[in-house]
């Protein structure tokens, strides 16, 4: 099997940035309280097929007929019917299609490439290069995707982000297998990964959070009008730089970012509290759950407030990340996943408590 580079680098760096820099308000306690359930039953949700044996990430996008996306990163294919992850080849990305909105009980369909026989990423990039998933939403009748471009180095890790791109599919609600898509290149944007983390739409335009890299992540909102997005036409944005609408044709000066963030995490907007809910990892290695609040995309964005820290029994060198939160799950309270590895790769390979998006669900509650 195809072994990577120390844990398969998995984007262990893209989520330990803690915000050390204030850019917005306190978590007001005094006004919200945060209930914490990680007693459900959805952890099996992910581990029932028996070929798929595990993956980084677990984004998800409502494809508005009654299915949910799923986007994952790094995972294993076995070849056989053992379940083994050492009888598996590693993949760089895999998506699977959720029958219905109940994570408990909503039948799940995995999707991959195949070449000769092989398993191959379902975004595959030609060369030595390739793609780690980011987050995506439908536009009308099209999904939009957009995707990490990363190539292996020497140094650190053993990769690092070389751009962004996306992928534009016609016919969405076919099965994944019978997908039309149509790779977009992405353009200049400064370091910036744009697509990498939450990817949402109104009427008019269609909004992209990303992060710096490598492994600064400050974060920046860019949109494009829903027409050129839709047409696939991803060229020009705008940037939302301090209040402002504006073209950006140069690196210098760097604008103020709406926070320092991580790579992925998920953005929606809660009806209920008429908020937008920012979710992400916070910290390296056992690092914790965090969430931050906004009345708009643009901020400002109240400071990190964490409110889970895992606990890894039986793991000898656990780390966690990836944290999204699924506002189209059903049931009571936000379904949250994160995933949990280690800095081991042979404790990935035997030990299959580790490696499968885990759930929590929370609810915050306006006192």
């Amino acid at each position: 099997m195809h072994k990577p580079k120390h844990t398969s680098a998995l984007l262990v760096l893209f989520f330990c940035a803690l915000n050390t820099i204030c850019y917005g308000q306190y978590f007001d306690t005094g006004k919200y309280s945060i209930i914490l359930d990680t007693s459900g039953t959805s952890d099996q949700f992910f581990r029932k097929d028996p070929a798929w044996r595990g993956a980084d990430g677990a984004a998800s996008v409502d494809l508005e007929n009654g299915n949910v996306l799923w986007l994952f990163g790094d995972g294993f294919i076995c070849k056989d019917s053992s379940r083994s992850r050492t009888a598996s080849t590693m993949i760089r990305n895999s998506i699977a299609v959720q029958k219905g909105y109940n994570i408990d009980s909503s039948p799940l369909t995995y999707f991959w490439s195949n070449l000769k026989n092989k398993p191959r990423d379902f975004f595959y990039l030609p060369g030595k290069d390739w793609f780690w998933i980011g987050h995506g939403s439908m536009i009308r009748d099209k999904l939009i995707v957009f995707l990490m471009k990363i190539h292996g180095v020497k140094t650190g890790l053993g990769f690092e982000v070389a751009g962004w791109s996306a992928a534009l599919v016609d016919n969405p609600h076919d099965s994944p297998s019978h997908w039309k898509m149509k790779y977009i290149d992405g353009v200049e944007t400064y370091g910036l990964v744009v697509g990498s983390a939450a990817v949402l739409k109104d009427d008019k335009y269609l909004y992209a959070f990303g992060a710096v890299e490598p492994a600064t992540h400050e974060v920046y909102l860019l949109r494009w009008p829903i027409e050129r997005a839709y047409a696939g036409k991803l060229t020009n944005p705008d940037w939302y730089i301090e209040g402002h609408w504006l073209k950006r044709n140069k690196k210098d000066p760097v604008p103020k970012p709406l926070f320092i963030g991580g790579t992925e995490f998920s953005i929606h907007y809660d009806k209920q509290l008429k908020k937008y809910i920012q979710v992400q990892s916070f910290g390296f290695g056992e690092a914790s759950l965090g969430l931050r609040m906004a009345d708009s995309l643009g901020g400002k964005w109240t400071e990190p407030y964490l409110f889970y820290q895992p606990k890894y029994p039986g793991i000898k060198q656990p780390f966690m990340y990836a944290a999204k939160a699924h506002p189209e799950q059903k049931g009571d309270g936000l379904c949250i996943t994160y995933n949990v590895n280690s800095f081991d790769f042979n404790e990935v390979l035997s030990n299959q408590s580790i490696y499968f998006p885990k759930t929590l669900r929370i609810k915050i509650v306006e006192k």
